[in-house]
């Protein structure tokens, strides 16, 4: 089902300029009504997450182990540049400027540092040069569809998710935080880029290991889009936020991200032909990037149990915008636990906001990298 999600509900921007996204992008309403006196339901809400009982596929691939992958460059354990110079590392590190400029549950960004975000993000060949183009290969399209053709958001909302919602969300995003005003607090708002964002390089790492089919160099945007270009095991970015809170998660999306170079080292020419190794490669990949989503997810919602007024409502305002990015896989895994988590993730107040059964269902859909 699809709907017209207008600025009335959450981006307070004029309802005729948003386009369409689908009903599972966004919330239904801002948290403005929410406050100190207004906490969310979070009664039986497990803090910590259940202990993974799960042991790496048959399949996947481990540097240097005794698998089923032949002997490639991946092997050291260290990701090797297909180019020297990776352009994605730029476009993290503004990602990282941005996070010290505004990203701050305890305070609110002032309008001034709002546009000198805004001027950041908008730089040439910048994160906004890619938002606005970056469309999601976990949805079927038809053979061609290109979303800057007339009609292409309105059908395909969450292929085109730059376009349709990632870029309206940040833009309407920074213009509340430079008006003021707004009914909610500016820190809200910022909230809402950190996780648009987030998502943005979740989707980068997919969507670039499968145009590395054809161009080579987008194996190093695939690798630095998670890790913001870092050593073995390390990361900025996604990767240092996912690291942080989920190092399972993040070691196993090493391990995904050195199968996919170990895959383009393995299937060497122009345009790569061995699809099989490929899409197995970019599985596991995809597989523990998703679960390092969800464990970021989780422990906003727990820690919006930990706050109260502006504070909480940040906490809550980034697992909404980031957490509509897990219904497509959630769905697949259980539509029952889809529908719960969808349902409390799009509560227009946070006092109705039953955390603890969103974290449960967290834990139920998200177990193993």
């Amino acid at each position: 089902m699809k709907l017209r999600f207008t600025t009335c509900l959450l981006l307070l921007t004029a309802c005729d300029t948003v386009p369409v996204v689908s009903d599972a992008a966004l919330p239904d309403a801002a948290l403005a009504d929410a406050g100190p006196a207004a906490p969310p339901q979070c009664e039986g809400l497990a803090i910590e997450p259940p202990a993974p009982s799960c042991d790496r596929l048959t399949t996947d691939y481990a540097p240097g182990a005794d698998d089923e992958w032949a002997a490639c460059i991946s092997d050291d354990g260290q990701y090797h540049r297909i180019e020297p110079n990776i352009s994605t590392i730029a476009r993290v590190g503004a990602f990282e400027e941005l996070e010290a400029l505004l990203f701050d549950p305890t305070r609110d960004p002032s309008a001034d540092q709002f546009l000198e975000g805004r001027l950041l993000y908008q730089e040439d060949e910048g994160l906004d040069s890619r938002v606005v183009r970056r469309y999601d290969p976990h949805f079927s399209v038809p053979d061609g569809t290109d979303c800057t053709v007339s009609g292409a958001l309105e059908s395909f909302p969450d292929y085109c998710v730059g376009p349709a919602h990632l870029g309206p969300t940040i833009l309407s995003a920074f213009a509340e935080g430079i008006a003021g005003g707004s009914a909610e607090p500016p820190r809200v708002h910022a909230a809402r880029i950190e996780a648009a964002l987030h998502w943005f390089f979740a989707v980068s790492t997919f969507k670039e290991s499968l145009t590395c089919t054809s161009t080579a160099r987008d194996c190093d945007s695939a690798y630095a889009y998670y890790t913001g270009g870092e050593e073995a095991r390390g990361g900025l970015g996604l990767a240092e936020a996912v690291s942080a809170i989920d190092p399972l998660a993040h070691d196993r999306a090493w391990d995904g991200l050195l199968a996919v170079r170990c895959w383009r080292d393995l299937d060497a020419a122009d345009i790569a032909t061995d699809v099989a190794l490929r899409d197995r490669a970019r599985a596991q990949y995809d597989r523990a990037v998703i679960d390092g989503v969800a464990a970021l997810v989780r422990d906003r919602l727990v820690r919006a149990c930990a706050s109260s007024g502006p504070e909480l409502l940040y906490h809550l305002a980034f697992a909404q915008t980031l957490g509509a990015m897990l219904d497509r896989e959630a769905r697949l895994r259980s539509p029952e636990q889809a529908d719960a988590l969808r349902e409390e993730l799009t509560r227009a107040s946070a006092s109705d906001f039953d955390v603890a059964r969103a974290v449960a269902a967290i834990d139920a859909l998200f177990e193993c990298p």
